[in-house]
C-alpha cells in the first residue's frame, strides 16, 4: 500500500522535468493508459488446468501533453496459451509454451510510432496462502523473450521476419525475471461464506537478466475493485501504476516513466467444473 501511495503521488506531481546530476540528464515523463485482460480457463477433474489470456492495451498522446485519451493509440496485444498442474492446493506450476507479443512504441523526442513482436516462453510457480478472509499469492515468472527488431509502421511486417533471422535468435534474446505479491480480500460481506465483491492490491517487480549485468526494469502497483458475477466469473476494474527506469549511454539520458493505466480485467472459469464441485460437496 506504500508503494501505491508513493507512485500516485509522483505521478500527480511529476510532469516532464529535467534535471542534471552527474553525467547523465534525468526526465521524468508520464502518461495515460488503458491496460485491458481476459482470462478463458479450462479445469480438468484432475489436477490439469488449461488457460489463455489475451491482453490489450492503448495509450494516450506523447508524455508531457497531458492527453486523457487513453484509447488514441495502440500499445499492445498478446494472446498467450498456458498449462497448469496443481501440485497441492497451495502450489500450481505453470508453461505457457508459446506468447504472441505486438508491441507499439512513442516516445517524447521522436513521435512516430515504432512497432516490434515477440516470442515468449514462460515458466511460472505460484504459491497461494490463506490470509484472514483472504488471499496471499506469491507468483514467480521467468521470460524468455526473442523480440524482432524495431521497425516503422509504414510497411508490412511479417511476425520477426525482418531480415536479419539471426539476431532474433540471438543477440535479441534476454530473460526478464518476475515476482508478484498479490492479496485478495472479500469486502462488503453479509455473511462470512458470501463472496461477492473483493480487494485486489499487488505489487510486481521485474528485473533484466543479460551476459553483461542484472538490473532492475520496472514495477508495477495495482490497486483494483473485483466482483464475482457468479462462481466462475469474476471482473476488476482499478488503477494500475508502472514505473521503469531506462538509460540510453550515447544521449547520457536516464528516463523515469510513470505510466498510468486504467486496469479492466475478466476472468472465466469453465462453469461445468464448477457444478461437478458442487455435486461433490
Amino acid at each position: 500500500m506504500v508503494k501505491v501511495c508513493l507512485s500516485l503521488i509522483l505521478v500527480l506531481f511529476s510532469g516532464t522535468v529535467w534535471a542534471q546530476t552527474g553525467a547523465y540528464t534525468n526526465v521524468a515523463e508520464n502518461r495515460q493508459m488503458l491496460w485491458t485482460e481476459v482470462n478463458l480457463v479450462y479445469k480438468t477433474k484432475g489436477p490439469w488446468s488449461f488457460q489463455i489470456d489475451h491482453q490489450y492495451r492503448r495509450q494516450a498522446a506523447d508524455v508531457g501533453t497531458r492527453d486523457w485519451n487513453i484509447v488514441r493509440y495502440p500499445l499492445l496485444q498478446v494472446f498467450r496459451p498456458w498449462i497448469a498442474y496443481e501440485v497441492s492446493e497451495s502450489v500450481k506450476l505453470s508453461l505457457s509454451p508459446v506468447g504472441l507479443w505486438w508491441n507499439w512504441q512513442r516516445e517524447l523526442e521522436d513521435p512516430s510510432t515504432k512497432f516490434f513482436q515477440e516470442i515468449r516462453i514462460i515458466p511460472q510457480l505460484q504459491i497461494t496462502r490463506p490470509v484472514g478472509d483472504g488471499q496471499l499469492i506469491q507468483r514467480y515468472r521467468t521470460e524468455l523473450r526473442w523480440p524482432s527488431a524495431l521497425d516503422t509502421v509504414s510497411r508490412s511486417y511479417l511476425f520477426l521476419a525482418d531480415g536479419e533471422p539471426e539476431l532474433v535468435l540471438a543477440d535479441r534474446f534476454d530473460v526478464r525475471v518476475r515476482a508478484m505479491a498479490r492479496w485478495l480480500n472479500p469486502i462488503f460481506q453479509r455473511t462470512p461464506d458470501e463472496k461477492r465483491w473483493y480487494s485486489h492490491l499487488s505489487v510486481e517487480p521485474m528485473v533484466v537478466v543479460s551476459d553483461k549485468s542484472i538490473s532492475f526494469n520496472q514495477n508495477r502497483s495495482l490497486l483494483a475493485l473485483g466482483r464475482y458475477l457468479n462462481k466462475s466469473i469474476r471482473v476488476e476494474l482499478g488503477y494500475l501504476n508502472q514505473f521503469s527506469i531506462n538509460k540510453r549511454a550515447a544521449e547520457q539520458v536516464r528516463t523515469f516513466r510513470f505510466n498510468n493505466a486504467l486496469h479492466v480485467y475478466l476472468y472465466a472459469e469453465n462453469a461445468t467444473q464448477w457444478f461437478e464441485r458442487k455435486r461433490d460437496r
